[in-house]
């Protein structure tokens, strides 16, 4: 099994759990939802997750117009590991998981990254450390790209979002929900786990 930025993983894509847009086609809205354990218990992204070594958690991603997605790890040994990097057609909801939390214990985020329009300086750094995964430059120089993305995003303020409702069952819990963004044209939801 290969060990990479503290998460063990294993990419399972499926139909997931969350609803339809009831949206107009262009509106860019889009949900994600964190899903903890076996029993898949929704936790909020907007606040910083705690998971225990061996855990394993699953990203939930739909959107209600085809945009590009992007989610990347970047760990505290200061690995990235891109777990997706591509578009996500509007009405497909895309399973990104099992992912389990391995040792050494700190802090890792995952940046979601959407947007409409293709990220051609992001792709082109994913590639490049892709073809290099142990360049210190070329992590360093992907790591600064999320952040400028981040910084730009958010200097246009802190995107809407709302906790929703999700459908469907997710083995008898009650809490199942799913945050929801709209309003904005790109969006960068760091997601902090503690672990």
């Amino acid at each position: 099994m290969k060990k990479i930025c503290l998460l063990h993983i294993t990419l399972i894509l499926s139909l997931g759990v969350m609803p339809l847009f009831g949206q107009s086609a262009n509106s860019f809205d889009w949900q994600i939802q964190f899903l903890k354990g076996q029993e898949l218990e929704s936790l909020q992204v907007n606040e910083v997750i705690r998971l225990d070594n061996g855990n394993i958690f699953r990203l939930n991603v739909q959107t209600a117009v085809d945009s590009y997605c992007y989610i990347i790890c970047y760990d505290s040994e200061r690995k990235i590991t891109v777990l997706h990097n591509q578009l996500l057609r509007r009405g497909s909801p895309q399973n990104f998981g099992p992912l389990r939390v391995t040792e050494p214990s700190g802090t890792s985020t995952i940046y979601v990254i959407m947007s409409r329009a293709r990220q051609s300086n992001l792709e082109t750094l994913i590639e490049r450390q892709n073809n290099n995964q142990n360049s210190r430059q070329h992590i360093n120089n992907l790591y600064r790209e999320i952040v400028n993305l981040q910084n730009t995003i958010s200097s246009l303020g802190e995107p809407a979002s709302r906790i929703i409702p999700s459908g469907g069952t997710t083995r008898s819990t009650a809490n199942n929900f799913a945050t929801q963004f709209s309003g904005k044209n790109a969006y960068v939801r760091a997601i902090t786990i503690r672990h």
